[in-house]
C-alpha cells in the first residue's frame, strides 16, 4: 500500500505555493520509516474548478485498484474548488478504505464532527470562487454598457483598432474595406430574394462573383444577416428590439443612424441563439459605425422571422411549392411524404418533429395543396398591380389605416385607466388589467405591422415574361413552375382538409 501525496498548481507565479512546497508540507505528516511508501501525483497549470486532471485521475485510478492507504493534500482546495466534486471523491475515498489528510488544517475524518467541518471549509472556499466570477460578470456588463468591444475577434467586416475610453486603452471596430463588400453582397442577396442555402452555395462556388478564400456555412450568413453589429441604428431598430422584449442600454435619442450594436449576456442553453430569441437579452449601443442601412437591416429581420420555419425555400423535388407551404397550428415547414401504397403524396408538419404541433392534416394530401395553389394563382396573377406608385400608395393607405386603429385603441387604453383609478372592488380592478393587458398586445402588434410596412419595398415582375408562361401552365416543366410560385408566393397556410387553403403573395 502506498501513500498518496496530491499536489496541484493552477498557475505558476509569485504568491502561488509551488509544488515542491506542497509536497514538502505533506512529507511531513507522514513517519521517517514511511518515507520510502510515498508516491506523488501531481497537476501543474490546472484549475480546481474540475477534476479533469491527469494526476489525479492517475492517483483516483490506483485508489480504485486498491493500492492506496491514505491520500495527503497540502490544503482541501489543492483536491477541488467544487464541494459537489469533492464530497463524490471523498465518498470514493471511504468507499476503498482510504484515509484523508490536509496538511495545513487539521481533521480527524474518522469522526461525525471532523467531516461536518471538512464541508464547512470547502462550502467557503466554493463561496470565494463564485464571488470572484460574480465580480468578473459584473466588471464585464460595465464594461459592455460603457461601449468597450468584447468579443474576441472581430466579425466579418471589420477590424479592430485602438480606442481609449475614460482613460482605459480598448478597442473598436472600424470597416474593413477588404471584406465589408462580402456581407454587403450577402444581404443585397438575401434582400433579392436568394434563400440562405442559395447564398451559401453562390458564396462557395469557385465561379463567384465575389473573390475571396472563405468558407461559408448556413449557420454563417444566418448569424452574418442577424447580427445587428452591421446596422446603421436608428429609432426604427430601437423599437424593433423594445418589441422583442430585450434590454436597451441607450436611450432612442442616441439610436443615430451611424453606429451599430453589441448583443451580450449569457444565453440560455447552449442551443439557444442570442440573435433569434431577443426576450432579455442586453442591446448596447456601441463605438463603432455600422454599414447596413437600418432599412434594408430590418427588412432582413422581419424576413428571417417569418422564414425560420420555411428552410430551403423551393428547393424540393417533390412538388413545384415544396418550401413554401407552412402549418397553419405551429407555423412550421410542412413537407411531402410520398411512397405510400396508395400513391397519394400526403403533408408532414415540422412542428410535430419538434413535438411542438400536435394537429392533424385530416387526410390533405398534397395533391389538394397543388390544385388549390394552381387555382388561386392563376387567378391572383390577372389582377396583378404592375404600377409601382399604385404600390406606394397602397401600402401608405394601410399605414394610415392602422395608425387610426392605434389611436382608437389607445383611447380606450385611456378611458380603462381613468376607471381604474377610480375603481373599488378587486375584482373590477382584475377585469380592467386584462381589458389593458390585452390592448397592450393589440397595439403592439399594429406597430409591428406599420414598421414591417415602412420597410417593405414593391416587388417588380416582368409581366411580359411570366404572362405566357401562366397561359400555358399546365405544359411548363417543373422547374419553370417551382421558379414561378418562388416568385409570386411567400407562403401557403394548410391547416386540414375542412379548413380552406391560404395562399400568401409575395406582392
Amino acid at each position: 500500500m502506498i501513500i498518496a501525496i496530491y499536489c496541484r498548481q493552477s498557475i505558476d507565479k509569485k504568491d502561488s505555493i509551488s509544488l515542491e512546497t506542497q509536497e514538502e508540507a505533506c512529507r511531513g505528516k507522514v513517519n521517517k520509516n514511511k518515507q520510502d511508501d510515498i508516491h506523488v501525483y501531481s497537476d501543474r497549470g490546472y484549475s480546481g474548478k474540475n477534476t479533469n486532471r491527469p494526476g489525479f485521475q492517475e492517483m483516483m485510478t490506483d485508489i480504485r485498484a486498491g493500492k492506496v492507504s491514505t491520500v495527503i493534500v497540502y490544503k482541501l482546495d489543492r483536491m477541488s474548488r467544487s464541494v459537489l466534486d469533492f464530497e463524490l471523491t471523498y465518498r470514493e475515498l471511504k468507499s476503498h478504505n482510504v484515509d484523508f489528510i490536509s496538511a495545513t488544517e487539521s481533521f480527524d475524518t474518522s469522526s461525525i464532527t471532523g467531516e461536518a467541518t471538512l464541508r464547512v471549509i470547502l462550502t467557503f472556499a466554493q463561496l470565494e470562487r463564485e464571488t470572484i466570477q460574480k465580480r468578473v460578470t459584473d466588471n464585464f456588463y460595465s464594461r459592455a454598457e460603457k461601449g468597450f468591444f468584447m468579443a474576441g475577434r472581430a466579425p466579418l467586416g471589420f477590424v479592430k483598432v485602438k480606442d481609449e475610453i475614460d482613460g482605459v486603452e480598448t478597442s473598436k471596430l472600424q470597416e474593413d474595406r477588404a471584406t465589408s463588400y462580402i456581407v454587403k453582397y450577402i444581404y443585397q442577396q438575401y434582400l433579392s430574394g436568394d434563400s440562405i442555402g442559395t447564398i451559401v452555395s453562390k458564396l462557395n462556388s469557385p465561379d463567384c462573383q465575389i473573390k475571396h478564400d472563405l468558407m461559408f456555412t448556413n449557420v454563417r450568413v444566418s448569424r452574418i444577416l442577424a447580427n445587428p453589429v452591421y446596422v446603421r441604428a436608428n429609432a426604427d431598430v430601437y423599437a424593433y428590439y423594445k418589441r422583442a422584449g430585450a434590454i436597451l442600454h441607450n436611450g432612442v435619442e442616441e439610436f443615430d443612424g451611424i453606429h451599430g450594436l453589441t448583443i451580450y449576456g449569457r444565453r440560455q442553453g447552449k442551443t439557444k441563439s442570442k440573435f433569434r430569441d431577443l426576450t432579455g437579452e442586453n442591446i448596447q449601443l456601441n463605438r463603432h459605425e455600422g454599414f447596413i442601412s437600418a432599412d434594408d437591416w430590418l427588412r432582413v429581420q422581419y424576413r428571417l422571422g417569418e422564414n425560420k420555419a420555411l428552410k430551403n425555400s423551393g428547393s424540393g423535388t417533390h412538388s413545384w411549392i415544396s418550401g413554401l407551404v407552412k402549418c397553419g397550428y405551429c407555423g412550421y415547414a410542412a413537407s411531402v411524404v410520398s411512397g405510400q401504397p396508395n400513391g397519394k403524396r400526403y403533408v408532414y408538419c415540422g412542428g410535430r418533429k419538434h413535438h411542438i404541433c400536435k394537429e392533424s392534416k385530416g387526410g390533405l394530401t398534397f395533391d389538394d395543396i397543388e390544385q388549390a395553389v394552381e387555382t388561386q394563382m392563376l387567378e391572383y396573377a390577372k389582377s396583378l398591380v404592375y404600377d409601382t406608385n399604385r404600390c406606394s400608395e397602397k401600402n401608405s393607405s394601410e399605414i394610415n389605416a392602422l395608425k387610426a386603429q392605434k389611436i382608437a385603441l389607445e383611447e380606450q387604453f385611456e378611458r380603462i385607466a381613468d376607471n381604474f383609478a377610480q375603481a373599488t372592488s378587486q375584482m373590477l380592478q382584475r377585469t380592467l388589467n386584462e381589458k389593458s393587458g390585452k390592448l397592450e398586445k393589440q397595439i403592439a402588434e399594429i406597430d409591428d405591422r406599420i414598421a414591417k410596412l415602412s420597410v417593405s419595398k414593391v416587388q417588380e415582375i416582368d409581366v411580359e415574361a411570366i404572362t405566357p408562361m401562366l397561359d400555358s401552365w399546365e405544359d411548363l416543366e417543373f422547374e419553370d413552375k417551382k421558379a414561378i410560385a418562388k416568385l409570386l408566393i411567400e407562403r401557403v397556410v394548410v391547416y386540414d382538409s375542412n379548413t380552406p387553403i391560404e395562399v400568401v403573395f409575395n406582392i
